[in-house]
């Protein structure tokens, strides 16, 4: 898997993070796995966290790119192509997983709201392999 590397919150000090503890970042809390292509060498990966009327969406496109958003849902269908969106914010894996992760839950202060169009990147192209889905990450 290949390495992220970003900084801390002290100035001056470096780390290197690696997909898989990304990865199980999200095991830990219960995020569903999905995955096109096959297991060694996939198209695209990403995870979702359903709440009880939106979901919470983290797409990794490679070790440069991510998107995550909150998509408000009352079934599946369209959390990876979504109408419009809550929140949304693309950047690196590591800079997205962290903002996608601390949004406060639904209905808390602090959660977003207002509706906005999503930005390209918070779709996922019909053009890829059948989707895996790994539900849940065991762990």
């Amino acid at each position: 898997m290949p390495t992220l590397t970003g900084r801390l919150e002290k100035p001056g000090e470096i780390f290197s993070l690696e997909l898989k503890d990304l990865l199980n970042e999200l095991r830990r809390r219960h995020w569903t796995l999905i995955r096109w292509g096959p297991e060694d060498e996939p198209c695209l990966m990403a995870a979702m966290f359903k709440w009880q009327a939106c979901a919470d969406v983290l797409i990794l496109r490679d070790e440069h790119q991510a998107t995550g958003y909150r998509v408000p849902t009352m079934d599946d269908s369209g959390v990876f192509n979504p109408a419009r969106v809550s929140y949304q914010y693309h950047a690196s894996p590591l800079w997205t997983l962290r903002a996608i992760l601390g949004l406060p839950e639904p209905g808390q202060p602090g959660s977003p709201m207002a509706l906005e169009t999503p930005a390209s990147a918070c779709f996922v192209s019909e053009d890829l392999p059948k989707p895996v889905l790994v539900r849940p990450l065991g762990g």
